[in-house]
């Protein structure tokens, strides 16, 4: 039973409905039509009938010869009533008040009088316009087609003529019909239910690739693909928007797992960077516990040593609260900020010539972005550290300058450069080359981490360019204020 319930099913009984009551109400429509058109045509042929039987009869009478009274009576006479009854034709003839004149019935029961309609009927016909056909019942119960027709003297109407058959003929010609529609249309719902689960199960096959896709995906396959069809109806644009779902999927989990290893990476390393001074200054009380008496040199070196490494792990948690809070989009206050002053007054602030730098500067006026002041500072202070941690002594060159609808701050130093093989990883966070940028430097590895993290939260970018030997080029790009 449940293979019935299944969309495919429930649409080819849903179908199978739909065209039963279509075929039923054409059926209908088509009985009664067919019935009309015999009945119109039976009574077009009494019409005809009568008009042959009529011209007949005046002949005979010689109509042009007689006066308009004895005209009248023949007309109204049971010769003429006998004159229309033939086969199984009956005739009655009504005189102009609507009462019965003569009466003639035909066929095999010579002696039953025909079927009457009611006196409205007739003098309705004679005052106004018979209709096209009439249905009367005899007194056996059987339903007879009658016309009439108006007896004119002259220009007078005397009386009104009713010519009318058994429906019997008809009512078969019905039936049969009605019997062929029967089985034409049950052949027709045959063929239907042998055709139309397969016309409906090759329509909803991209339909059942999205289940079977769906459930793969729900299982943790997010590869999972569906053949779009190249029809663009409803299927197609479902299937289309199944894929880009599977794609954004795919790609949302693909980014949550670089995030889960990049923080598994960010904790290991954090670990490992607040372990070492952690391990000093455990050193440092475990030596000192050990002996019975410290002199004062020995215990205010290691004092200093610890107070050295507590900076140095205060200087790293804060770098790290730094980082979190602008890589989570956190920035704060947004204010306009003139950049020829304020980087003027930064690198004034860093005094880089006292830390061995040769400076120059190149600073376009009038541009000016919209920015945190001391998170602005904060990567200007990081780009002038780094290199100096990494270029000490080397020239810097300091440049401020607009292109397409951006600022730039660029730093150049003449430092030994950055190798191919760092370069891509220098802006990762606890990054260290292997040779010039390591812990002997002093830094953690965040310097440039959290340069980046700041100017990406400003919606700009940061970027490196180096040879070996041909020192280092960083350039951090933010909009312009409007």
């Amino acid at each position: 039973m449940s293979r019935f319930r299944s969309l495919r099913w429930r649409l080819t009984f849903l179908y199978l409905g739909l065209l039963s009551v279509l075929l039923l109400a054409g059926g209908v429509a088509q009985y009664f039509a067919a019935r009309e058109v015999l009945f119109r045509t039976n009574a077009d042929a009494l019409s005809s009938e009568y008009a042959a039987d009529l011209l007949a009869f005046r002949r005979q009478i010689g109509t042009t010869a007689r006066p308009a009274a004895a005209l009248r009576a023949l007309m109204l006479s049971k010769q003429f009533a006998t004159e229309l009854a033939s086969g199984h034709t009956s005739a009655a003839i009504f005189d102009a008040n609507g009462g019965q004149w003569q009466a003639v019935s035909a066929g095999i029961t010579p002696d039953q009088p025909p079927p009457t309609l009611t006196t409205t009927d007739y003098l309705t016909a004679i005052r106004t316009k018979p209709k096209a056909y009439y249905l009367a019942t005899a007194a056996d119960g059987s339903t007879h087609l009658a016309v009439l027709n108006v007896i004119r003297v002259g220009t007078k109407p005397v009386g009104v003529v009713q010519l009318s058959i058994p429906t019997a003929v008809i009512d078969q010609t019905l039936q049969a019909d009605r019997q062929l529609a029967i089985v034409g249309s049950l052949l027709v719902l045959l063929v239907a239910l042998l055709l139309s689960p397969l016309i409906i199960g090759r329509a909803l096959q991209p339909l059942e690739q999205m289940s079977t896709s769906a459930g793969a995906l729900a299982a943790g396959d997010y590869k999972q693909r569906v053949s779009a069809p190249r029809t663009q109806d409803e299927i197609g644009k479902l299937a289309a928007a199944f894929n880009q779902m599977a794609a954004g999927i795919d790609q949302a989990f693909e980014v949550r797992r670089q995030a889960e290893a990049e923080m598994r990476h960010f904790v290991a390393d954090a670990s490992h960077e607040l372990r070492t001074p952690l391990t000093s200054i455990a050193g440092y009380i475990d030596v000192l516990g050990r002996r019975e008496s410290v002199d004062a040199e020995t215990l205010q070196a290691s004092l200093a040593a610890m107070q050295q490494e507590s900076a140095r792990m205060t200087r790293l948690v804060n770098d790290l609260l730094t980082l979190t809070r602008f890589e989570s989009g956190r920035a704060t206050q947004r204010l306009r900020v003139p950049l020829d002053r304020f980087i003027n007054q930064a690198l004034d602030e860093l005094s880089l010539a006292e830390k061995g730098a040769t400076e120059s500067r190149d600073i376009q006026p009038g541009i000016a972005v919209n920015a945190d002041p001391e998170a602005l500072k904060q990567v200007v202070t990081n780009l002038a550290q780094n290199a100096l941690k990494y270029a000490p002594g080397a020239p810097q060159r300091w440049t401020v300058f607009a292109a397409d609808g951006r600022a730039a701050i660029r730093v150049q130093d003449g430092g030994p450069g950055i190798s191919r093989q760092d370069l891509p990883h220098i802006f990762e966070r606890f990054y260290r080359g292997e040779k010039a940028r390591d812990r002997s430097t002093g830094g953690s590895g965040l310097g440039l981490a959290i340069a980046k993290s700041i100017v990406e939260a400003h919606h700009g970018s940061i970027e490196a360019e180096s040879e070996p030997g041909s020192g280092a080029t960083f350039t951090a790009w933010l909009p312009l204020a409007a």
